[in-house]
C-alpha cells in the first residue's frame, strides 16, 4: 500500500462551465438559520399524503431503517424521481423529487433533476443519493404505459378525488406542462394506497428488478413527502439540506450527520470519475458539493487535501476508502467543502 504524503498545498477549484448554477445556489453550502424557516423563507411542497406518527417504534436494538429504492419514470421528454423507502421499522414513506431541484450530479457538474433524464439508472441513483444524503442500493426505471398497466391490474386508482383508468393516467403522465407532476405525486398516492402486487415485469430496467419489486409491493399505504426545497431564482429551487436529513430521519430511519462535504476534480479525463468516487464515499457519510474536471487531465497521483487541520482526520478516511493517493492540508481553503479530491491515474488504473 502506498504511504500517504503529508504536505501544506494549494488547491484552485476553476468556475466551470456550471458556474451559472453554481452562483445562484451560493446558498446550499451554509445551513438554513431557524429565522429564515420562521418568516416562511423557505419554500416545502409539503406533506403530500400523511401516516399516524403515534405508532412509530422507538429506535433501539431492533430498529431497522428502511431500504431505499429509486423509482424513476421515464417518458419520451420527461423523467420523475421518487425514492420509496419500506422493509423496515418505520411505516412506509416515499418522497417525491421535483424536477427543476438545483443539484451536484457527481460525474457531471452542476444541473437539475431534469437532467438526470440522460443518465442511466445506477447514475441516476448515484446522483439522487448525493442529493438526499442517503445511499439508495437499488433502483426501478418504468414509464407511464407500463405504470398504466399496472394501475389496470388493480382496476384503477384515486386520482384527484376519482377513479381513473390505466389510460387516464398515462394520458396525465405524458400531457407536458406543469401538471405533469403534480399527477405524478397524485399517481404515487393513488398506488400507494392501492398496494398493488409489483412484478419485474412492471419494470424497463432494474439493478435488481425482483428487488425492485419486494421492496415496492412493501410500500403499500406508503406516505408521500416532498423534498423540502427553498426558491433559489424564478424557476429553481434549491434542496433545503438541514430540512432533508431531519426528514430522512423522521421518516426513514435513517441517522441523522451532517455530511462532509467533497469537491472532486477530475485529473485524469476519464469518463465517469466523480460517479466511481460519489459510490465509494455517499454510503459513507460524504457529499459531492462540486465535480468537474481539474485544469488538466496529466495528474498520475490521486491527491487528497484536507480544507483544514480539522479535516485532516476526513481527508484521511477518504484516502483510505480509495485505496490510493497522497495526503495534503490546504494553505488555502476552498470555502466550498472540507476535501477536496484531485482524481489521479492511480485511480482509474487501479
Amino acid at each position: 500500500m502506498k504511504r500517504a504524503h503529508h504536505r501544506k498545498v494549494r488547491v484552485f477549484v476553476r468556475p466551470g462551465r456550471h458556474a451559472r448554477l453554481r452562483a445562484m445556489a451560493a446558498g446550499w453550502l451554509a445551513p438554513v438559520a431557524a429565522a429564515v424557516l420562521v418568516v416562511g423563507g423557505v419554500v416545502v411542497w409539503g406533506t403530500v399524503s400523511t401516516r399516524d406518527q403515534s405508532g412509530a417504534p422507538a429506535s433501539g436494538s431492533s430498529f431497522a431503517p428502511s431500504k431505499l429504492l429509486l423509482l424513476e419514470l421515464r417518458s419520451r421528454d420527461a423523467v420523475m424521481i421518487a425514492v420509496v423507502g419500506s422493509s423496515g421499522t418505520p411505516p412506509p414513506a416515499a418522497l417525491a423529487i421535483p424536477p427543476n431541484v438545483v443539484m451536484t450530479i457527481p460525474g457531471q457538474g452542476d444541473g437539475t433533476v431534469k437532467e438526470v433524464a440522460p443518465l442511466n439508472g445506477s447514475e441516476a441513483a448515484v446522483a439522487i443519493s448525493n442529493l438526499i444524503g442517503a445511499w439508495i442500493p437499488h433502483y426501478v426505471v418504468t414509464d407511464p404505459n407500463h405504470l398504466g398497466a399496472v394501475v389496470d391490474r388493480m382496476g384503477g386508482i384515486q386520482l384527484f378525488g376519482s377513479v381513473a383508468s390505466g389510460e387516464e393516467v398515462v394520458a396525465g403522465l405524458t400531457e407536458p406542462g406543469p401538471a405533469r407532476a403534480l399527477t405524478w405525486r397524485e399517481t404515487l398516492i393513488g398506488l400507494f394506497e392501492a398496494g398493488p402486487r409489483w412484478v419485474p415485469d412492471d419494470f424497463l430496467g432494474s439493478d435488481d428488478a425482483a428487488a425492485g419489486a419486494r421492496l415496492l409491493t412493501a410500500a403499500k399505504g406508503a406516505a408521500l413527502q416532498a423534498l423540502p426545497t427553498a426558491d433559489v431564482t424564478p424557476g429553481y429551487l434549491r434542496p433545503d439540506y438541514e430540512a432533508v436529513a431531519a426528514l430522512m430521519e423522521e421518516w426513514f430511519g435513517l441517522a441523522r450527520q451532517p455530511p462532509v462535504r467533497v469537491l472532486v476534480l477530475n485529473g485524469t479525463g476519464s469518463p465517469g470519475v466523480g460517479e466511481l468516487v460519489a459510490e465509494r464515499l455517499i454510503p459513507e457519510g460524504y457529499r459531492v458539493v462540486i465535480s468537474e474536471n481539474a485544469s488538466s487531465f496529466d495528474h498520475r497521483e490521486t491527491l487528497v487535501v484536507a480544507g483544514s487541520e480539522e479535516s485532516r482526520q476526513a481527508a484521511e478516511r477518504i484516502r483510505r476508502l480509495l485505496g490510493v493517493g497522497a495526503l495534503s492540508v490546504s494553505a488555502v481553503p476552498s470555502g466550498l467543502g472540507e476535501v477536496t479530491i484531485l482524481v489521479g491515474e492511480d485511480y482509474t488504473n487501479g
